[in-house]
C-alpha cells in the first residue's frame, strides 16, 4: 500500500524532473535555432556583399548569381531583391528587374524605393499607365520631391499630354529650381508642339545650368535643322556627341543634316553607324530611304520608307516621302492612295496633281 505523502512527493519530483528535461530540450532547440539563424544571416549577408563587390567591378553575371543566392537563402531579403533589380536593369533585362520590384512590393506595398524605380522601368518599357499608378501611390509621401513631378513629366510627355507634361516639369522646378534636365525637358516638349521659339528659350536656360547637357544640345540641333541651318545643326550634334560618341539618335540626326547638305557619303556612314547601335529607331530607316532616293535606288528606298512608316507614322513628312518613293518606283496607284489618306495641304495637293491627275 502506498504512502500517499511519499507518492505526492514523488509525483512532484517527477514533474520537476520532466519540466527540467523540457527546459533542457527547449534550450537545446533554441540554441540550434539561434545557431541556424546566425548561419542564415551570415550566409545571406555574405552573398549580398559578394554581389555588391561584383557589381562594383561591373561583373554583372557574378553579381546576379550572388544576389540570387542571397534570395534563395532568405526569400524575404529586400536588399537582395533591390540590388538584383539594379543588376538586371544594367544587363538590359528590364522585365526581370520589374519582377524584383514586384517581389519587394508584394512583401511591402509601401516600399517607396521599389515604387519609384518600378515606375521608371515601366516608363522604359512603354507601360505608361502603370508608371503613373506607382507614382500616384508616392504622391502623399513625396509631395516635396522634385523627382516625383519630373518623372510624371516624362510619362506624360510619352503619352503626348504635352500641356500636362510641361506643368509637371514646372512643378518639379518649384521644388528644385536648379534642375537643368527639367528646363531642357520643357524645351523638348515645346519642340514636340512645334513651338520652336519657346523650345529654344527653355533649352538655353537649361544649358546655362549645364552647358554639356547632350539632350539639350541635340534638340537645339533639331531646331537648327528645322530652320534649314544644317551647318549649325552639325556643330550642335557634335557637341552632343562629345560625352556620348555612340548615341544612336544624335548620330542619326547628324547624318540627316549631312544628307540635306548633299554630303551622302558622310550621311550614309553616320546613319549606318546609328542603325548598328539601335536597329529599332524608325527615323534611321526614314533617313536610309531618303539616301536611296538621292541615289536613284527607288526599290530600296521604298523598302526602307515602308519599314519606317510601319514603325512610326508620325515621323516628319514620312507619308509624302513614301508617296514620292512609290511614284519613282513606278507604283503610281500606291502613291496616289497614300496621298488620299492624309490631310490635304498645299504640298499634298501639288503632288496629287503631279502624280495622280
Amino acid at each position: 500500500m502506498f504512502n500517499s505523502y511519499s507518492t505526492l512527493i514523488y509525483y512532484r519530483l517527477f514533474l520537476k524532473k520532466k519540466l527540467n528535461m523540457n527546459k533542457l530540450a527547449f534550450t537545446i532547440l533554441l540554441g540550434a535555432f539561434l545557431s541556424c539563424t546566425s548561419k542564415t544571416e551570415h550566409a545571406k549577408l555574405t552573398f549580398l556583399l559578394k554581389g555588391n563587390e561584383s557589381f562594383a567591378e561591373n561583373d554583372l553575371e557574378k553579381a546576379n548569381y550572388y544576389y540570387k543566392e542571397a534570395i534563395l537563402t532568405d526569400s524575404t531579403y529586400v536588399d537582395a531583391y533591390l540590388n538584383n533589380a539594379l543588376v538586371l536593369e544594367a544587363k538590359g533585362e528590364l522585365y526581370g528587374a520589374i519582377e524584383m520590384y514586384d517581389a519587394v512590393l508584394n512583401m511591402n506595398p509601401a516600399n517607396e524605393n521599389a515604387l519609384y524605380k518600378r515606375a521608371n522601368l515601366y516608363l522604359d518599357v512603354d507601360q505608361y499607365y502603370r508608371a503613373l499608378d506607382d507614382l500616384k501611390v508616392l504622391e502623399k509621401s513625396w509631395q516635396d520631391s522634385a523627382n516625383l513631378y519630373f518623372t510624371k513629366g516624362l510619362v506624360n510627355t510619352r503619352l503626348k499630354r504635352y500641356d500636362v507634361a510641361i506643368q509637371e516639369f514646372r512643378n518639379s522646378l518649384v521644388k528644385d529650381a536648379e534642375q537643368a534636365q527639367a528646363l531642357i525637358n520643357i524645351g523638348n516638349v515645346f519642340y514636340y508642339k512645334g513651338e520652336l521659339d519657346s523650345a529654344s528659350f527653355y533649352l538655353k536656360k537649361g544649358l546655362e545650368l549645364d552647358p554639356k547637357e547632350a539632350n539639350g544640345l541635340n534638340t537645339l540641333g533639331l531646331i537648327a535643322t528645322k530652320k534649314n541651318d544644317y551647318t549649325k545643326a552639325i556643330a550642335l550634334f557634335d557637341k552632343a556627341l562629345k560625352p556620348d560618341k555612340k548615341n544612336a539618335w544624335y548620330l542619326n540626326n547628324k547624318g540627316f543634316a549631312y544628307l540635306k547638305l548633299g554630303k551622302l557619303d558622310s550621311a550614309e556612314y553616320l546613319i549606318n553607324t546609328s542603325l548598328k547601335a539601335d536597329p529599332y529607331n524608325a527615323w534611321v530607316y526614314r533617313n536610309k530611304g531618303l539616301i536611296e532616293l538621292e541615289k536613284n535606288n527607288s526599290p530600296k528606298a521604298v523598302k526602307m520608307l515602308e519599314k519606317a512608316y510601319k514603325m512610326d507614322k508620325t515621323i516628319d513628312n514620312i507619308t509624302i516621302d513614301l508617296a514620292n518613293a512609290y511614284f519613282k518606283a513606278g507604283e503610281k496607284d500606291k502613291s496616289c492612295n497614300l496621298l488620299k489618306s492624309i490631310n490635304l495641304t498645299t504640298e499634298v495637293s501639288v503632288l496629287h496633281q503631279k502624280y495622280c491627275l
